[in-house]
């Protein structure tokens, strides 16, 4: 018997055994794209591409300032949210003052006896940092036409009492009467001081419009300019504080009318 053959070429032949010699052999075309007799399975790879992941990056800004000398052209990297943030609280602090201090005033120009007149009083202390508030250190009280503040402290009398007059409060005039008491007599404000209280206010207001002008300017220096990322959101919160404090004037000056 004879085995067949195969000849692994373009063109392939397989030899078929016959039985007699008058038979040729027959030729079998097999197309040589066509994979035969293989063992080895076809593996295809996933391709998973590059990788995407990558750790949280600082926003670069990187700017040049056209608007003015004082602006630094070459921030570096900074967290815009963080300036933002810290920015806003500078003009929220400023507007909280100024807001206490109007208040104050409008309950004056009533010739109101309140604790809230005090409110803006801020004290310092030897042996602490920074400034406290009044009631920190202090009980006020009133009676009568006038305000009782009761020290707990009999050492820091003297810098209640200093406090009080530096803060500039119109009509305001403490007296002592004791170790640790001070009085604070208050009347009915006359049309010239109703007239002072409302230039005290005015000013207050301006003086915090000036430190949230002053924020702005540090914002924009941590940004890196004036037309940098960032600097539209901050002006916008300045613009809306001084609207808010501009309001704020508008209510006392008609509160004070009615007076």
């Amino acid at each position: 018997m004879i085995r067949p053959s195969f000849a692994r070429t373009a063109l392939r032949v397989a030899i078929r055994p016959v039985s007699g010699p008058s038979i040729p052999a027959q030729a079998i075309f097999i197309p040589s794209t066509t994979r035969l007799f293989t063992s080895t399975p076809l593996i295809l790879k996933k391709n998973k591409g590059a990788n995407t992941k990558s750790p949280k990056q600082k926003i670069r800004v990187v700017e040049d300032d056209e608007a003015g000398a004082n602006d630094d052209p070459g921030a570096g990297e900074v967290v815009i949210s963080e300036v933002l943030e810290k920015t806003e609280a500078k003009i929220e602090k400023a507007v909280h003052w100024a807001k206490a201090v109007i208040f104050e005033g409008v309950e004056r120009g009533r010739g109101r006896v309140t604790p809230a007149l005090l409110d803006s009083v801020r004290v310092s202390l030897p042996d602490n940092p920074g400034q406290c508030h009044l009631n920190a250190v202090a009980s006020i009280t009133t009676k009568g036409n006038a305000l009782f503040v009761e020290i707990w402290d009999t050492d820091a009398t003297k810098h209640v009492e200093s406090a009080i007059h530096q803060a500039n409060l119109p009509g305001i005039s403490p007296q002592k009467t004791g170790a640790n008491t001070l009085k604070i007599p208050i009347s009915r404000p006359t049309t010239e001081q109703r007239a002072e209280i409302l230039r005290s206010l005015s000013n207050t207001v301006e003086a915090a419009k000036q430190q949230i002008r002053i924020a702005r300017t540090d914002g924009f220096k941590h940004l890196g300019g004036r037309k940098s990322n960032g600097t539209d959101e901050i002006q916008k919160l300045v613009d809306e504080a001084s609207k808010d404090l501009d309001g704020q004037m508008v209510l006392a000056k008609k509160e004070f009318e009615k007076a």
